[in-house]
Parts: structure tokens; sequence; C-alpha cells
């Protein structure tokens, strides 16, 4: 995806927080934010989707969405130029550690914040925003469960309109670049792919049409090698993560609780929303291919398979 180009359990926990609030895991439910709004910062990471003359989706910055309604206090978090490298020829690569300082000081946020992130899609966006400031040391960002669908089922309150200046921005901040243990490049994920006996497994968290490349597009299909594990299956009807279901299909495809695990998608963000799936289900975070097919297709000579999972 590119910029106008087609393309649970948040249960409180028991640690004391920087701003008074208690929190745990990476998820938080809408009915502990409804309570605690105010002791958190909240990032709105929505884009804009649309589909255009010809059928195709079609994603943008999100700022349009943001202003029609969000969560009262939010600030906007633009994942295509604020948390990616807008420098990057590949979409939604993961900032620089200067250009992620950069971000930080303009939204007012430290590593030292209790940091909730929504979006008003799937919550894929959001925990792209989420994985990006973890590996930069933000240890106490979570993602609200459900996202803003959750929280207007409820009745909570929603504003409109462009967000106040934060407090606190454009105070300078030195962030940990922790992106090697949390995010794989390409010669490794070529490496995999090209090793029958490699002990790290390849996963597709694209929808199965995808997968197989019955959705067509160019060079449609998947990496060699890798298995499908589709985000979606991993949520329940209601949109909010299933640490059951994300166990029962990883258990299906053979993946278990110690796999040495990458994960990759069109574009980083479903590999995203399957990565922090994994996590609350009670596996260790898996590495996530920052520039998944968008950058794999780029490459001619790099192979892609059509087809079912071969299991």
């Amino acid at each position: 995806m590119t910029q106008g180009v087609t393309a649970s359990s948040g249960a409180v926990g028991t640690g004391s927080t920087s701003r008074g609030a208690s929190l745990s895991g990476s998820l938080v439910s809408a009915e502990w934010l409804r309570d605690h709004a105010d002791s958190v910062v909240v990032l709105d990471a929505s884009i804009a989707r649309s589909v255009d003359a010809a059928g195709l989706t079609v994603f943008d910055p999100g700022h349009e969405v943001f202003r029609a309604a969000h969560i009262p206090g939010a600030r906007f978090a633009d994942l295509f130029a604020t948390f990616s490298d807008p420098s990057s020829p590949i979409a939604f690569t993961r900032p620089t550690a200067a250009q992620m300082a950069a971000a930080a000081a303009e939204l007012g946020i430290t590593p030292a914040d209790d940091i909730v992130v929504y979006d008003q899609l799937s919550g894929a966006y959001a925990a792209r925003v989420w994985l990006v400031l973890r590996s930069f040391g933000f240890e106490r960002a979570r993602v609200l469960d459900g996202g803003f669908a959750r929280w207007a089922a409820l009745g909570c309150p929603i504003e409109s309109g462009d967000p106040a200046a934060p407090d606190g921005s454009g105070r300078a901040i030195e962030l940990a670049d922790l992106g090697t243990s949390i995010f794989a490049g390409l010669d490794e994920v070529r490496s995999i792919s090209a090793d029958e006996d490699s002990t790290t497994t390849l996963i597709c968290a694209l929808r199965t049409p995808d997968y197989t490349g019955e959705s067509g597009g160019d060079r449609p299909g998947h990496i060699p090698g890798s298995l499908s594990v589709p985000f979606p299956d991993l949520l329940s009807d209601d949109g909010t993560f299933s640490p059951e279901r994300t166990r029962k299909v990883l258990e299906g495809v053979g993946i278990g609780p110690d796999a040495d695990v990458v994960v990759y998608c069109g574009g980083g963000i479903n590999a995203s929303g399957a990565a922090l799936a994994f996590v609350e289900a009670g596996y260790p975070l898996p590495r996530v291919y920052d520039g998944s097919l968008s950058e794999w297709r780029s490459d001619p000579d790099l192979p892609l398979v059509t087809g079912p999972d071969p299991r």
C-alpha cells in the first residue's frame, strides 16, 4: 500500500505507571480507557480508505478521518509521514531514530508515557504504530482492543476537529533503537525462504486470496516457503483480538510457543497486527519483515508462489 496508490483482553494489570494508571499486556479495553483516558496519551493511527474508478482500494493519510471523529484528547499519529520514513521508496518503512525522535517531539511523547493507540479500521494500523514505538523503547505503548468501533459502540464521548497542541511538544529526547530485534530485513527473509532447513518460519498475514494469488494484481502470490496465517482470522467477530482463535490457528499450522517466526504482509501493517495477536496469545513477539511484499515484489528476480498453503 502506498499513499494515493492502489493497492481481548485488555484487562487492568497490577503494575504502577508514570501517570497513575495500571496497565499490563499490550492491549487495553475500551472500558478501561473510558475510565483512564486522562491518565494516558491517546494516539489515533487512522488512515483513509477509498475505492477508485477502477474499483481498486486506495489508502491515504487519515487527517480528515481524524477531523471527522476521534476520541477526545487524541493526537493524530500519521502513519504515512510520521511513523514511516517518507523518503523511502517502500511504503510504511520504519522511520530512522532521528525521524522518530522528531516525531515524538512533535507529538509531545516520551518513552516514560503510557500511550494507547487506536485506529478506525481493523486495529492493524494501530498495531503498526505500537510496534514502531516499541522498536524505539516505548515499552508503555499499548493498543485499544476493538479500536474506535468498540469505543463508539459503548457510547463513549467522541469529538471532531483538529487536535490541540500537546503539552510538552518540541522537547528533545533520546531513543533506544531496538529495530533488529523486532524487524527483519530483505537479506534475512531471502535467506530464510531459500533454506529448506531454516529453523525460522515465514508467516504471511494477508487474506487467503492474496496469499494464493487469486486476488490478482502485479506479481501476485506469496514468498516461497511461507505459511498462511491471515490476520483477520486472529480476531473475534466483534473485531477484538482473540487469543483463543490465535492459538488455534497457530497450532493448526504447526507453530509452537517457542518457534522463531518472521511475519510479513503487503506493507507491514497486517503483519504488525498478527505480531500483536501472537503476543496476546502468549507467544513470543515475532519479528516483522519491514518491507514485506511491497519490497519483495519490487525486485523481479525474487520469486513468488501462487496456490494454496502446501500443508
